[in-house]
């Protein structure tokens, strides 16, 4: 007999059965320990992703998850998600058991498209659980020619495995003091390269504290608020937001 929490799962699966679909894994590219990007496969009807809008992936009998593809084809049929493997949660665990062929349920996209593809200049600062909609930020970028830096918050990646998923940026440690050292890595600028970057399109997300304090270093430096993005993922002490 099946339990009340996958009872409860599966009702909530019926009840939004117009938004949610299954697909299958149909390949996992393991960058590092910590790091993988696993394409799925499906039926996505009517779809019209737009960059930085999130799916939900059901995870367990009662848990779902939040994240940024990292791709989206709908005509194909295909998106990719690089995942961060922290390896204390349900997410963590259910991602790294999946094989290829694993049947998985997906809610749609939903939110709207965070690219300014009007802006030259683009400017990433988030941690770990950015990484996935960086990559797809960065290609879009570099399809229209135009130009990015970034700085991230990372205690588990290296510079090289993320490189290999092309995302150049810097890393800096993380700190008690939130977005400490990342402030400082800001303030090492060449005043030549923030003289073009004040000007461009600041995307800020991951750790809630991390980012106001970032967004108030941007804002002493005179950089107006529509020119700076902001999107908490998660804060000290809750699962998620």
């Amino acid at each position: 007999m099946p339990s009340v929490p996958k009872i409860i799962g599966d009702f909530m699966e019926l009840t939004f059965s117009s938004k949610i679909c299954k697909v299958s894994v149909a390949s996992i590219i393991e960058t590092s320990p910590n790091i993988k990007t696993i394409t799925f496969k499906g039926t996505v009807p009517n779809v019209k992703f737009r960059i930085g809008q999130a799916i939900i992936i059901r995870v367990d009998d009662i848990n779902y998850r939040n994240y940024t593809p990292s791709k989206w084809d709908s005509e194909l049929g295909t998106f990719e998600v690089v995942f961060h493997i922290h390896g204390n949660g349900p997410g963590s665990h259910f991602i790294s058991n999946l094989k290829i062929s694993d049947k998985v349920t997906v809610g749609m996209p939903r939110g709207f498209n965070i690219y300014k593809k009007e802006a030259k200049y683009h400017f990433f600062f988030g941690d770990e659980t950015c990484i996935s909609v960086f990559k797809i930020l960065k290609d879009e970028i570099n399809n229209d020619d135009n130009n990015y830096l970034g700085i991230l918050e990372l205690d588990a990646v290296s510079t090289k495995e993320l490189n290999k998923i092309g995302l150049i940026v810097d890393i800096v440690p993380k700190s008690i003091d939130k977005a400490k050292f990342a402030l400082e890595a800001l303030n090492k600028l060449d005043g030549k390269v923030w003289d073009l970057w004040q000007n461009g399109y600041f995307y800020l997300m991951g750790n809630a504290k991390s980012i106001q304090t970032f967004r108030q270093a941007l804002k002493e430096k005179c950089v107006q608020s529509k020119n700076i993005y902001t999107k908490p993922f998660w804060a000290d002490g809750k699962v998620g937001l």
